[in-house]
Formats: structure tokens, C-alpha cells, sequence
């Protein structure tokens, strides 16, 4: 399981640094938002969640439930980002069929990713439950109900700045607060740690590369 969650934590952190964040870019750019305004967002999602974390951590000590809402929370916002993918599948689809099957193929591979995220965020290492499989369940079918719904509504350009900073505002305030910790507190080899935070992360970036070429 500590290896499950460092290899999620580079896959988070290269997931907002070298997917959400160049895409939310590029976009605003196009919609005249400067960089500090994409970046802004992030951040300003980045302190939502980190205040929403913390409200929920206060509430533990009164309702043992608080921490199981938290990983619901988590869960959610993954099937949503995997919803967010199948849009994307089917805007690229809709430019050419090569496009499309291109951008299938990468984030495939990466909510393969996803999928494993959802049961880790879920669970926190304990023993999965039926809500649990709905969740990943739910997370699967999201790309496709996506791509469906992209064929007769496509988002703004500016909408979807708002959906990538928040993504990836979620994806840096889980790594960096609640996964990257646990890692550091875990008292094994770290160096193995280590490498799986990188590999999570080098996973993201030869996906990208890959769809560059």
C-alpha cells in the first residue's frame, strides 16, 4: 500500500504539472486569460480544497463519519475528471477520426491510472467496500458517458480553463497534503518511495510524450 500511494502521488502531481495545467494554458491564452490568471485559479482551488480537508478534519473528533465523507468527496471529483476526459475523446473525434483514436489511447492509459487513484482516495488502504467498487465503476463509465454527451454540446474554451484549474487545484492539494505525507511518514525504504513518486510521475510524462510524437 505505501508504494500504491507514492506511485498516486506522482501521478497526481504529473498529472496537474505536465497535463491540466499546460492544457489550461494554452486555453486561456487563446481567451485572452494571462498566466497568472490560470494560475490563479489553481491556487485559489488549490486553498478551496485545503479549507474543505481541513473543515472535514475538525469535524472527525465529533462524527466518525467526517473522514469517510472526505474520501466520497475524493472519489467523486476523480469520476469527474474522468468525465472531463470523455469530452475530450469526443472533441477530438469530432475534429478527425486519427485524433481522436490518438487522445483515446492516452487517456486510456491514464484512467487506468484513475481508476487506481479512486480506490486509494476511497478506501485509504482499508478493506474496499460495495460504495467503493461503485465508485470505480462510476469512474469507468464516466469517459464514455462523456464522449457521448460531447457529440451534441461542446464546452467554451473558458469553461473548460475553470474544470482544468480545478482539477489539477484537487489533484495538488491531495498529493502534496494527504498522499506525500503518508509517505513520509511510513518508516520503510524510502528511497523505493521515492522511485514510485518519480515513476508516478515519469508514467504522465511518456504518456504525453508519446501523444506529442
Amino acid at each position: 500500500m505505501p508504494l500504491l500511494i507514492a506511485a498516486a502521488a506522482g501521478l497526481l502531481l504529473g498529472a496537474a504539472f505536465l497535463d491540466l495545467l499546460p492544457e489550461a494554458l494554452d486555453l486561456g491564452a487563446k481567451q485572452r486569460l494571462g498566466g497568472a490568471d490560470v494560475l490563479g485559479l489553481t491556487l485559489g482551488f488549490f486553498l478551496l480544497f485545503a479549507a474543505i480537508e481541513s473543515g472535514l478534519d475538525a469535524l472527525t473528533e465529533r462524527e466518525a463519519g467526517a473522514q469517510k465523507t472526505l474520501r466520497r468527496v475524493a472519489g467523486g471529483l476523480l469520476v469527474f475528471h474522468s468525465f472531463r476526459d470523455g469530452m475530450a475523446i469526443g472533441a477530438a473525434f469530432a475534429a478527425s477520426h486519427t485524433a481522436g483514436y490518438a487522445v483515446a489511447l492516452g487517456i486510456g492509459a491514464h484512467d487506468l491510472a484513475d481508476g487506481m487513484n479512486t480506490i486509494i482516495l476511497t478506501t485509504r488502504g482499508e478493506k474496499a467496500r460495495w460504495p467503493d467498487y461503485l465508485f470505480l465503476g462510476l469512474d469507468a463509465m464516466a469517459p464514455f458517458v462523456g464522449g457521448l454527451l460531447t457529440v451534441w454540446w461542446l464546452i467554451s474554451s473558458r469553461d473548460a480553463v475553470i474544470l482544468l484549474t480545478l482539477a489539477a487545484g484537487f489533484f495538488l492539494q491531495m498529493a502534496t497534503s494527504d498522499f506525500l505525507p503518508q509517505v513520509r511518514r511510513h518508516e520503510g525504504n524510502r528511497r523505493w518511495l521515492l522511485g514510485a513518486v518519480v515513476g508516478g510521475a515519469g508514467v504522465i510524462y511518456l504518456t504525453n510524450r508519446l501523444l506529442a510524437g
